[in-house]
């Protein structure tokens, strides 16, 4: 049995294949963590390692579950990029070697991931973004 995921993983055989689109700058950064995105059971749209390119992307219409976005993309603040994805309802993770992530507080709810990124801090930090992100359907017992 592979260790490698857990009943909620989007690795689970018979779940859906979950999309992240993954926009980082640093091409030995964004090849390891494509690599333990996949390990991981996502399928990974990009890299996009612009904020040209990864708005291409967004725009195009391809499924996006989720986001790994480099906060400073070649010096550039990706700030509108990430306002994009809120508008289009698709949740994110900001991953940063910086500690001011967000200096105006626009995006104090979204979680970061401080590089250099360990494999299970990104697990987990997934796992936790989709599951504020899907809305909960209770349960309510049929009258019957």
């Amino acid at each position: 049995m592979d260790d490698t995921t857990s009943p909620s993983s989007p690795g689970d055989e018979g779940a859906p294949v979950r999309h992240v689109l993954l926009v980082e700058d640093e091409e030995l950064v964004a090849m390891a963590l494509g690599d333990e995105l996949e390990r991981l059971g996502w399928s990974v749209v990009g890299p996009a390692t612009t904020l040209e390119e990864a708005q291409r992307l967004v725009s195009s219409g391809v499924q996006l579950d989720a986001a790994i976005l480099d906060v400073n993309l070649q010096g550039r603040w990706a700030h509108g990029l990430a306002e994009e994805l809120t508008r289009r309802g698709v949740p994110f993770v900001a991953c940063t070697g910086y500690e001011m992530v967000d200096p105006d507080g626009r995006f104090a709810g979204v979680p970061v991931i401080t590089k250099p990124i360990t494999a299970d801090r990104l697990s987990a930090t997934l796992t936790d973004l989709m599951e504020r992100a899907e809305p909960h359907n209770p349960i309510t017992p049929s009258a019957g």
